[in-house]
């Protein structure tokens, strides 16, 4: 196996079949999303993806990572995909026979190059963001960075919530409390009554801009009730997503549903699926409306339509709502872990950070 270092997006394109090849159906391994994210959200950042390449001149392994060096005196190694745009389980992406290799040989590699000019320059933090413990490439990674000696600090975000479907919505709604039971029998009758009508992408009737205009519409407007400024506030995430979104949804691996009550949408979701599992990216929900209990009926009809296909698993990604719990789902961790590089000046920036964090948490606990 040969390694190639690709820090220009153009020669990356070159190659983006191979690239597809190994993310398999996974969304946020795709090609599309992670350079898309890269293009937009990470627009201030220096590509640096390192390929794994057998001798037949096929790829075996990605190092999806690229260089922050936006902040004064602390550059970041990060993988694409990472930070606001919430891509949940990232890791390197390699083929099943070429794991153990590929990920050694990647580390080894990574290793060795901090601090070298030719390559990636001056690193003082590796952060992994979006991983997840269960995950076994994750773990190595952090295992072999761990072993080399270098510092690191593990913060846990809001979990992943997935839930292994059974063959049939009955046997689902048997594991579910009876008030829950209740909910859900309440949305299957909304969603059966004359005024209600369900829209799909996938639905050739429906244009996919009208959709989303509708979807973010809805999705703005539940942030906003909450106090929050939401995610489209930021025209660049809205460019990522819809780039990202189009082409997924062209082959088959994304849609947006919109519910309709009374000829008005009432909850609108974006919803990717790999081979097993759909995943629930984004959600709205008419504010004005909440009587109606929308968030039942999307999180039904997406359920249901995941069974039709045939899928093992829904999972609705990060975030601890409390909603998510009650749908027989299982917690999965996701956590940001921080890299010190063994050198002096990038620990005493790791240590000035820590300082930081304790004081700023001291202050907001109110222990001063």
């Amino acid at each position: 196996m040969r390694l190639q270092l690709y820090q220009n997006i153009f020669d990356l394109e070159q190659d983006r079949v191979q690239w597809d090849i190994l993310a398999g159906s996974f969304p946020f391994f795709q090609f599309d999303w992670m350079t898309n994210w890269f293009q937009t959200l990470g627009k201030d950042l220096e590509l640096a993806v390192l390929v794994g390449i057998n001798d037949d001149n096929q790829w075996v392994g990605i190092a999806p990572w690229c260089i922050d060096r936006t902040q004064p005196l602390l550059n970041k190694l990060r993988f694409l995909g990472s930070g606001d745009a919430c891509s949940d389980y990232l890791s390197l992406i390699s083929n099943m026979e070429s794991h153990p290799e590929f990920n050694r040989i990647a580390i080894d590699w990574l290793i060795e190059n901090i601090g070298c000019a030719d390559t990636l320059g001056r690193i003082d933090v590796i952060e992994l963001e979006g991983i997840s413990p269960n995950d076994p490439n994750a773990e190595y990674l952090c295992e072999v960075l761990t072993a080399n000696g270098m510092k690191h600090h593990t913060t846990e975000l809001e979990g992943g919530w997935e839930v292994e479907l059974p063959a049939t919505w009955e046997e689902l709604n048997a594991k579910f409390s009876k008030n829950m039971r209740r909910k859900t029998r309440a949305a299957a009758k909304r969603l059966g009554s004359l005024g209600t009508e369900i829209l799909s992408s996938a639905d050739s009737r429906y244009s996919t801009e009208q959709l989303w205009k509708i979807f973010v519409e809805l999705h703005q407007q539940r942030r906003e009730m909450l106090g929050q400024p939401g995610c489209f506030a930021d025209t660049d995430f809205e460019i990522f997503l819809k780039r990202a979104f189009l082409p997924m949804e062209k082959n088959n691996r994304a849609e947006l549903l919109i519910i309709n009550f009374d000829k008005k949408p009432l909850a609108a979701m974006i919803g990717f699926r790999s081979e097993s599992t759909y995943y629930l990216y984004q959600s709205g929900l008419d504010a004005t409306r909440m009587s109606l209990e929308p968030g039942y009926q999307i999180c039904s009809t997406a359920i249901q339509r995941a069974m039709a296909l045939g899928l093992q698993k829904f999972d609705f990604l990060r975030g601890d709502e409390p909603y998510k719990a009650r749908w027989d789902t299982t917690r999965i961790p996701i956590t940001r872990t921080r890299f010190i590089p063994k050198n002096s000046v990038a620990n005493l920036k790791h240590s000035v950070w820590l300082t930081g964090r304790t004081l700023k948490h001291l202050v907001t606990s109110n222990k001063f």
